[in-house]
């Protein structure tokens, strides 16, 4: 998918109730109880062994690192819905996200924040706290220096399933920021009993198509 599709027809979400069921019934709190949990108790549950599984990405390693779990315990897996040739395929990409500078503001806070980024790739400061620190992987080539290779577990566990030959997932933009929240309230509905799942599918479905008249206009 190379750009915003106009609408979806939501044919695997059906498939993707599988992965939340076991998200809510072999979960370390109630379902009642998730709107009050955050992405923070959930590393923290983890990191301390009181859960087995949960989802993220590298950059969690941070703050997992230290604790109740030791580096050669950490793996990572796909999340397969039953989809065909999904067994082909690796760990998703978030390549989504990016630097902008905003060219509203004056120049010299354009110009001082060139001068940020640009430090951001070729500081020796940076790139050790960037890479060392944080075990981020970044595409920059001042990454390439051997001081500057990520020691993170789970960075290296995506390697694998490289080599192995297995396609990166990679992520896609969704039609809007409000298009998430509505999708997040009806699995939210479901988890608590207030909703069905077919009320998750039509708003997958129905309110892409909405969405996106809203957002391009047509």
């Amino acid at each position: 998918m190379t750009k915003v599709p106009s609408s979806v027809k939501g044919t695997y979400v059906k498939k993707m109730k599988n992965i939340f069921d076991l998200y809510i019934k072999d979960s370390t709190v109630e379902p009642s109880s998730l709107s009050g949990k955050t992405m923070d108790d959930s590393i923290a549950e983890f990191a301390t062994g009181q859960a087995v599984f949960f989802q993220d990405g590298v950059w969690a390693y941070n703050q997992i690192k230290g604790q109740s779990v030791s580096d050669n315990d950490l793996g990572v897996f796909p999340i397969y819905i039953g989809a065909k040739g999904e067994e082909n395929q690796g760990l998703n990409q978030v390549i989504s996200n990016y630097w902008c500078v905003n060219s509203k503001v004056s120049e010299k806070d354009q110009q001082a924040t060139e001068k940020f980024l640009s430090w951001l790739v070729t500081s020796d400061t940076a790139l050790k706290a960037i890479s060392q620190d944080m075990g981020l992987v970044s595409p920059f080539k001042g990454f390439d220096n051997e001081k500057y290779q990520v020691t993170n577990p789970l960075v290296g566990v995506n390697r694998e399933y490289q080599k192995a030959g297995k396609t990166d997932v990679i992520s896609v933009p969704t039609v809007s920021h409000q298009w998430e929240q509505n999708l997040g309230s009806a699995e939210l509905n479901y988890a608590q009993g207030n909703g069905s799942w077919d009320d998750v599918v039509k708003v997958f479905t129905n309110d892409w198509a909405s969405e996106y008249k809203l957002a391009y206009g047509e």
